[in-house]
């Protein structure tokens, strides 16, 4: 997008959720903010296509090449050598036990918290993530395993070897996650599949069962219920509409692997 047309593009967007859609984009957003906001966005359409260029304009300039252009700067400026050596020598000797001591204290890494995986639910329910493949296609399957890094999941039902109605992968996080959505008994019901590695889950409070050979922890958030556990480095939240299905009747129909 041109500049003008961006910057036309930040004129129109709500001055209260600016900095908040910058902030999520940058990983940098409150989990506790993340319902409100998608609540927003799902109502305001230049919000939406605000944070959707914010994001074209990360995912552009983490695919720059960088280190070309630096190596040319380099090779054709003998004082900028010169300078970049001193620079890197004194910096390495004195910044390394800070840099270690500010990342143990200040760096926070994005987590899967109860209110970010019902945020993600209730936009996605009606806007379908940017990526989407086909749950019955091999070679789909394997795409967007690849992409989240997490092995993908089937769920079946008597009348359907493998149910899911689409599958896609968001990013509204900064991790990609696996969208898992299907209609059963005319109730959307959705799965979230992420790696724990990449994307922590941060389950705290809630009911604690065990089902299935499973410890899932339960919650109930407005008209929502949710339920999540971990199986090795998979992270799990399943949403369905509260009191219009039982999601723990569902937890021994998804299956892991093709």
């Amino acid at each position: 997008m041109p500049m003008d047309k961006f910057e036309a593009l930040m004129e129109k967007v709500c001055p209260e959720w600016k900095d908040a859609i910058s902030a999520m984009v940058d990983g940098e957003l409150a989990p506790s903010e993340h319902h409100r906001l998608w609540l927003h966005l799902q109502s305001c359409q230049k919000c939406r296509d605000y944070y959707r260029q914010l994001k074209a304009v990360q995912s552009r300039l983490r695919k720059a090449n960088w280190a070309a252009l630096w190596a040319k700067a380099i090779k054709e400026n003998r004082r900028l050598r010169r300078w970049l050596f001193a620079a890197v020598l004194l910096t390495a000797i004195v910044s390394t036990a800070v840099t270690a001591s500010l990342v143990r204290h200040f760096w926070k890494p994005t987590l899967m918290t109860p209110m970010a995986a019902i945020g993600i639910f209730r936009y996605h329910l009606h806007n379908p993530p940017e990526w989407t493949f086909n749950p019955n296609c091999p070679s789909s399957c394997q795409c967007m395993a690849e992409k989240t890094q997490v092995v993908p999941v089937r769920l079946n039902v008597p009348t359907k070897p493998n149910s899911w109605d689409w599958m896609g992968i968001c990013d509204c996080l900064g991790v990609p996650v696996s969208i898992y959505f299907a209609n059963i008994q005319n109730q959307p019901v959705m799965l979230l599949n992420f790696n724990t590695k990449l994307l922590p889950m941060k389950a705290e409070e809630g009911t604690t069962v065990n089902w299935d050979g499973k410890e899932i922890r339960c919650y109930i958030v407005s008209d929502a219920h949710l339920l999540l556990w971990q199986e090795s480095n998979c992270g799990f939240a399943l949403i369905v509409p509260y009191g219009k299905i039982n999601p723990l009747n569902l937890i021994s129909r998804i299956k892991v692997g093709r």
